[in-house]
Order: C-alpha cells, then sequence, then structure tokens
C-alpha cells in the first residue's frame, strides 16, 4: 500500500456542500428517491448489488453513502448493512429512509457520520466495501487513505466495488475533439435550413472547448477518473482489480413528442457512435460510467 499524505496535504470538499437540496434535486437517483423513499433502486444501484454478489448474512459497509439506497437494498438481501457519510444532511436521510423499513430488515441496517479516510471499523470487519460515485469527489491524497482504509477494514477476499462518472477519457478526449464538432456541424446545418427546436439548439449541442458542468459538478467533482488510471490506482493499494466496465443507464424516452426522440437517437447515433459504442472497444471511450470490481487478495 502506497505511503499515507501528511495531515497538512489533506483537501476536502467541505461537508456542507452536501445539503438536503443537492441530495433531492441533483444527486443522480433523486427523482425515484423522493418518490419512493429509496424503497425502490434505480438501474444503477440494481447494477452495484448485481456486481457485489452479495449474499445473506454478509457485513456491507458502503462509503459515502448518500441517501441510504444501497444500504436499505443489502439489507433486503438479508446481509448487514453500514452506511457512513462524512455529510449531516446525508445521514439524516439515509436515517429517515431505514426507518421507513420494515422492523426485522431495519434491524440490520445501519448509518454513521464518519469519515471516508479515517474508518472507525477494526480491520477485517466487511464482506463488502462500496465506493458508489465518490472517488470524483475526493482530492487524491484523501482518495489515497480511503482507498487503505477499505483495504484495511475488508476481510480477505473480500469485494471491493467502485463506480465513477464522468470518464475522464471522454471530457477530456472524446468530447472536445470529436462531440462538440459534431455539435457545431449540426447547428450549422440546422441554422441553414432555419430549423431550430427542443434538440436543435446551442442549449442541448453545447460546443464549448471543455465539457459543461453544471455549477454543482464543478465545486464537488475533484478528481475525474480514466479507466486504466482508476484501474492502476486501485492496484497499487493491495487489491486484484479482477472486473473492469464501462456502461451507460438503460435509456428511457426523454421528450414526450416522438418526433423529437427520434432526433436524439439519430444524433446519439452520430456524436456517441450508439449503440456500438456500448462495446469493445469504443466503450473504454465514450461510455461515461466506470464500474471496479477488486478484491483484497488472501493472506495480503
Amino acid at each position: 500500500m502506497m505511503e499515507r499524505p501528511k495531515a497538512a496535504e489533506q483537501r476536502r470538499v467541505d461537508a456542507s456542500e452536501y445539503t438536503e437540496t443537492y441530495f433531492l434535486t441533483a444527486c443522480e437517483g433523486y427523482k425515484r428517491f423522493t418518490a419512493c423513499g429509496g424503497r425502490s433502486l434505480g438501474p444503477r444501484f440494481d447494477r452495484a448489488l448485481e456486481l457485489a454478489r452479495i449474499r445473506a448474512g454478509e457485513r456491507v459497509l458502503d462509503v459515502g453513502c448518500g441517501r441510504g439506497e444501497i444500504i436499505a437494498g443489502v439489507a433486503l438481501l438479508g446481509a448487514r448493512a453500514v452506511g457512513v457519510d462524512y455529510a449531516p444532511a446525508a445521514v439524516r436521510l439515509a436515517e429517515s429512509a431505514l426507518d421507513a423499513l420494515p422492523d426485522p430488515v431495519r434491524s440490520r441496517a445501519s448509518v454513521h457520520r464518519m469519515d471516508a479516510a479515517a474508518l472507525g471499523f477494526g480491520s477485517g470487519t466487511f464482506d463488502v466495501v462500496f465506493m458508489l460515485d465518490l472517488v470524483e469527489h475526493l482530492y487524491p491524497a484523501q482518495l489515497d487513505r480511503a482507498l487503505d482504509e477499505a483495504f484495511r477494514v475488508l476481510k480477505e477476499s473480500g469485494r471491493l466495488v467502485i463506480h465513477t462518472s464522468p470518464n475522464a477519457l471522454f471530457e477530456q478526449v472524446v468530447y472536445p475533439r470529436y462531440v462538440r464538432h459534431v455539435h457545431k456541424a449540426v447547428l450549422a446545418v440546422s441554422s441553414a435550413l432555419r430549423l431550430h427546436d427542443g434538440v436543435l439548439n446551442p442549449t442541448m449541442l453545447p460546443t464549448a472547448p471543455q465539457f459543461p458542468h453544471a455549477d454543482f459538478d464543478r465545486r464537488l467533482h475533484v478528481n475525474a477518473h480514466s479507466p486504466q488510471g482508476l484501474a492502476a490506482l486501485v492496484d497499487r493499494h493491495g487489491f486484484r482489480v479482477g472486473r473492469l466496465d464501462f456502461w451507460e443507464p438503460p435509456g428511457a424516452p426523454f421528450y414526450a413528442s416522438r418526433r423529437l426522440n427520434l432526433e436524439v437517437k439519430l444524433l446519439d447515433f452520430i456524436r456517441y457512435l450508439r449503440p456500438l459504442s456500448l462495446y469493445p472497444p469504443l466503450n473504454r471511450w465514450f461510455c461515461n460510467h466506470i464500474w471496479l470490481v477488486a478484491e483484497r487478495p488472501a493472506h495480503s
């Protein structure tokens, strides 16, 4: 494992940035959560549970648990689930979601306010550790400590499941060198033909040199990763990487208008090479979601 940096080197996004407003209006999955209180999981959480292969009776830790959906999902599978987050708003929302579960399920789940870089659990405590949509929120030195802590609290042969978005290869290479130029061409043609609608406009087709982000993304996403870079980092912390996936959530119609949805599909075929880019080798570059599954080796 890597040498831990000095405390003075630690940078972090302040916990106050993660408000209830953020979790309920911007953080991925908020619409489903506000509709059902976390009792129904979306495709991203379903995928996490599938990759983790959780069995009844196992102990599972969700680092950066947010609203608590994964904790609830794990408990419903018969495992013991512990969620930690350093944002008070996240802990409040997760506790509320857990309190709505049936008593036998609720008894298998708990949530605590805790820093990912200083986990208050004994070594070899957990069979599975989740780090979902966390690594991009941690500065490099803080992420090093968090990975060391995940390694420490995992049992031998325990599984680490990471999801992160964005994919740095897409945002730093594919978008500036290809996608934005497609947008420019489409806008030029639509302007010449005097076409302008909910798809064919500069808001929907950005052309800025850098990938456009919402304000909260610019503040909170401080450490985007490429697939290879993330795998190499996890490997350096002692894990054995077993799986690296490139993924896009299942699509759903974005507009009520059939014509606009057809426009989006045609445009996505041109700018994102969909559906070809959902498969190797293009998925490594064009898919904006990275899944990594690793193991703490036995006798490590």
